[in-house]
């Protein structure tokens, strides 16, 4: 028959160190929390429908020309607004055939 292995009491150390574990986790929580907050915010205020219509004006400014002009006066200090190209897929093996499209029923 198996027996339970004691328990170890915990000293003031191990107290501590759960202390900052969970310090982090609440810290974590409430950058969420806030994240959460500022989306809402954002889609109540309608700045997604008042940037597309300034990207229609604006044609051919790229996105990040606006977005960095927005931050100069918002007033954001630093912020660094940068656009990567996207991200190249694997081309596909000439050797593996082709599965066939199902056709669709009208």
């Amino acid at each position: 028959m198996a027996t339970r292995k004691p328990t170890k009491l915990k000293t003031s150390a191990d107290y501590k160190a759960e202390i900052e574990r969970t310090k982090l986790k609440l810290a974590d929580l409430e950058k969420l929390a806030v994240a959460g907050e500022i989306g809402e915010i954002i889609k109540n205020a309608n700045i997604v429908a008042t940037y597309n219509k300034i990207k229609e004006q604006l044609k051919d400014t790229s996105d990040v020309a606006i977005l960095s002009v927005i931050a100069d006066l918002v007033g954001a200090k630093r912020i660094a607004i940068t656009q990567t190209a996207p991200p190249k897929r694997k081309p596909a093996d000439p050797n593996k055939p082709r599965k066939p499209r199902a056709k669709k029923a009208d």
